[in-house]
């Protein structure tokens, strides 16, 4: 923000100056394409089904397809609802019939071996054997019950069987149907029988219960698929924005389906994903270039403070990089920091430039959002709106209020906007007070830092230098109080001088404190400091004086290095008497040699400058001369002081000391009505008291 441009700007070419933002733009592009570029696919996304979503996924764009999985489920729901296609066998009277005379052998084969054993031709031992062998109907766990099973008793356990048999029979019987048909006889025996009697009827009523109809295979599968077929494709449609996959939920096939369609599945680098980050980049890296060349001469041509810029450009598009996307963390990153640090170092318009480059960025980014865009625009302006002079930290308490409060209403704006439910909208705007919070932070722990790295003085500094307990202001009192008590004068004529005329009142007071530093390395060369002693120049020819008087400047700036001052306090020192003559041993040169103007070397007599570069070191030196001159006058009335004020600024006008201060005659007049003003009220008259009356102040002491 404070660059003399001495220290700041050289003198190029146009084809120099072309070159430096060909070759600035180039790299500005190719670090944001690598920047987009991170992402190649834009937020793709290697998920399977199963696994579990690590952070809330967002469609980028519009989409309509067809689900496979959801028209698969249609189409099989579609299948289920086909009745089989039945063949049949016999008719339910033929199967019964068929069923009952097999239960009647069977029947028959048990009577014979039970009459067997009765008639001793069969010992009970071998019972079990023979009806495993002759009626395998039975089963093992019956074998037992039967052959100890009197006759009359067997014929009323097959008489129940036999009677739940027909009845089931009297019907179709399916052959899909067959198991459940088998288990619904068993609950027809008769309840009059034995648990074990009612379990031997049913199963072998079960066992001899048979189908009638048969499932055609071919026919069936053939309906089910003309079923299937007639199901039309199942159409899923997803709007921008929309959530496709929240955080910590598991991702299923139809997600999966979703990812896919939208790209979000497979890294795949697509030819239009990455010429679009070309351009991106390059239209933003020659936007901000371009703007800093026209409209920003100051910061453009100090490669300090273009670096700054672009470095806290491509280090904050990093961090939008990381949290793109995130639905909350996208809130947080605090781009006005940034904003924020590029106002209070350099101007507050580039801040600006910085604020659109970085909302352009937020955009694409997060998938040509224009929520980000505008959040990241309006809390970036609005810190810079609110900052105005970063002289006291209670600016940075506005700058977190006001912050704060936009991010809230632009979060709410687009929430309403979206039909977003309340807990979010709380959420985003918790996240906008954090990025106000955080960027405030950021600001206030980094800009001294940031601008002692790449020399730029800030208002802090300034504020720290102006104290009257600095250590080289100190010393400047003790050594040579003439000197100081001057340049503390020329503070003052310079400060009201540049708040006349819209120049930089605070970096002129302190350059104007340190602009005769170099005075302390032989204070008593200068008749301020000499408090009526011998003056060493009578003793001295003209030109050595002049070497000791011009020898200020380069002792001046070397105090100011060795005392750690900013770069661009020193630049003032040798800019505040410019090029201009020692008028006084130039005179007494001239008089050395008999009035020869011939034998005098003018040179030797000049300031070795440079001229003053900026409005503040143009009113310095005016300043300086005023205030010494004025103080030597007899009457300082306002008539005597107009007169010296017009008499030396006009001669540094007419010197041309002026030429490239970049002062305008207007601004000539307003500083020489300024130098009136502040001079009039430091040499007011005062009122002669009589004799007999102290004024209060004395009463006191006295008393």
């Amino acid at each position: 923000m404070f660059i003399p441009r001495t220290l700041s700007e050289v003198r190029r070419s146009g084809n120099a100056m072309l070159w430096r933002a060909i070759i600035v733009g180039a790299i500005v592009a190719v670090a944001l394409f690598l920047i987009l570029s991170a992402n190649i696919t834009l937020g793709q996304e290697n998920l399977e089904e199963g696994q579990i979503a690590e952070r809330d996924i967002r469609a980028q764009r519009d989409a309509t397809f067809d689900s496979v999985s959801e028209t698969e489920a249609a189409r099989d729901e579609a299948a289920a609802l086909v009745e089989p296609v039945p063949d049949t066998l016999e008719s339910p009277v033929d199967n019964q019939e068929d069923q009952l005379a097999a239960f009647d052998t069977l029947g028959r084969r048990v009577m014979r071996i039970l009459e067997l054993r009765d008639g001793g031709s069969l010992a009970a031992e071998d019972v079990s054997a023979r009806l495993a062998s002759d009626v395998p109907e039975i089963r093992i766990a019956h074998r037992e019950l039967v052959s100890q099973m009197p006759v009359p008793r067997w014929e009323i356990v097959a008489a129940a069987a036999r009677t739940a048999l027909e009845s089931t029979l009297a019907v179709s019987i399916r052959e899909d149907e067959l198991p459940g048909v088998r288990a619904s006889v068993r609950d027809l025996i008769t309840i009059d029988l034995a648990d074990q009697e009612r379990a031997l009827a049913g199963d072998l009523a079960a066992e001899l219960v048979e189908a009638n109809v048969v499932i055609d295979d071919e026919l069936t599968e053939a309906a089910q698929a003309q079923a299937r077929a007639e199901v039309a494709p199942v159409q899923v449609e997803i709007r921008a924005g929309e959530t496709i996959v929240r955080e910590g939920d598991p991702i299923t096939i139809g997600d999966v389906e979703a990812l896919e369609e939208l790209g979000l599945t497979r890294p795949r680098v697509q030819t239009g994903t990455v010429v679009g980050n070309i351009l991106i980049a390059a239209i933003v890296a020659s936007l901000l270039v371009g703007y800093l060349w026209r409209f920003e001469p100051e910061v453009w041509h100090r490669t300090r403070s273009v670096l700054l810029f672009f470095l806290a450009l491509v280090v904050t598009a990093v961090a939008i990089r990381i949290s793109a996307d995130r639905t909350l963390w996208a809130f947080a990153v605090p781009t006005s920091a940034t904003v924020l640090l590029i106002g209070i170092l350099l101007r507050p318009s580039a801040g600006a430039a910085m604020a659109c480059g970085l909302a352009i960025l937020a955009g694409v980014m997060n998938r040509d959002a224009l929520e980000p865009a505008g959040y990241v625009m309006a809390g970036g302006l609005v810190s810079l709106l609110t900052i105005t002079h970063a002289e006291r930290l209670n600016a940075f308490v506005r700058v977190f209020v006001a912050l704060a409060i936009t991010n809230v209403a632009v979060v709410t704006a687009f929430s309403l906007l979206g039909q977003r439910d309340l807990p979010a909208v709380l959420q985003l705007a918790a996240m906008g007070l954090v990025n106000a919070f955080l960027a405030v932070i950021l600001a206030v722990g980094s800009f001294t830092i940031l601008g002692n790295v790449f020399g730029i003085m800030t208002v802090f500094q300034l504020l720290e230098l102006a104290n009257p307990s600095n250590r080289l202001l100190r010393r400047l009192l003790l050594e040579t109080p003439g000197t100081y008590h001057h340049s503390v004068m020329v503070g003052n004529l310079a400060e009201r001088a540049a708040e006349t005329i819209g120049a930089d009142p605070l970096l002129a007071r302190v350059a104007a404190y340190y602009h005769d530093i170099g005075k302390m390395k032989n204070p008593l060369a200068f008749i301020e400091n000499q408090a009526g002693a011998h003056n060493i120049h009578d003793d001295l020819n003209a030109e050595t004086s002049a070497r000791i008087i011009a020898g200020h400047i380069r002792d001046g700036i070397d105090l100011g290095y060795e005392h750690g001052l900013p770069v661009q306090v020193i630049g003032y020192i040798p800019q505040h008497h410019g090029t201009g003559v020692m008028t006084y041993f130039h005179t007494k040169a001239l008089r050395e040699v008999g009035g020869r103007a011939d034998l005098v070397n003018e040179r030797v007599y000049r300031y070795p400058g440079p001229k003053p570069q900026s409005r503040e070191a143009a009113i310095i030196m005016l300043a300086d001369g005023v205030e010494a001159s004025v103080r030597s006058l007899d009457e300082k009335d306002e008539e005597s002081i107009r007169a010296m004020v017009d008499r030396i600024v006009d001669a540094r006008v007419e010197d041309g000391q002026l030429d490239d201060a970049e002062l305008t005659l207007k601004n000539i007049f307003q500083i020489k009505e300024a130098f009136v003003g502040q001079l009039l009220g430091m040499y007011h008259s005062r009122i002669k008291y009589p004799e007999n009356v102290l004024p209060i102040v004395e009463r006191r002491e006295q008393s």
